[in-house]
């Protein structure tokens, strides 16, 4: 069995790749390498890039279409992880793969309607954190 990539999944790869390679450009790829403070990148420049995936309707492969999204399947969602992690490109993964999936399933339509615009526009990040008891 051969296992390869459709016609129409390469065009996508193709597709990323040179958007990244825009998007990502050396003095970009610079800010994003340094750290102060727990923040990613100097000055706004995890924020800008994230919200400019946003703007340009990448934060929301798979998402379906009445929240905003292209409805694609996960195996272009895959495609996309690829390419930013080989272009260096921060992702807010959590946000848009764990955060937005529970709002649009258990989200009441208010928080639906406040959230996840902001979300697909790259605009709102979550986080979380653990602790456990005695342990911090």
């Amino acid at each position: 069995m051969r296992i390869s990539y459709t016609p129409e999944q390469e065009e996508l790869r193709r597709e990323l790749r040179s958007y990244f390679g825009k998007l990502m450009t050396p003095e970009r790829q610079e800010a994003l390498s340094s750290t102060s403070g727990g923040e990613i990148g100097t000055g706004n420049v995890y924020r800008d890039t994230v919200s400019q995936m946003g703007k340009d309707g990448w934060l929301t492969l798979n998402w379906p279409e009445e929240y905003g999204g292209q409805n694609r399947d996960p195996m272009d969602s895959l495609i996309f992880t690829d390419e930013a992690a080989i272009a260096g490109a921060p992702v807010p993964f959590l946000t848009i793969n764990s955060v937005a999936p529970t709002i649009m399933a258990f989200g009441t339509e208010e928080q639906k309607k406040f959230y996840l615009p902001k979300i697909a526009s790259g605009d709102l990040h979550f986080s979380i954190g653990y602790s456990e008891p005695g342990a911090g």
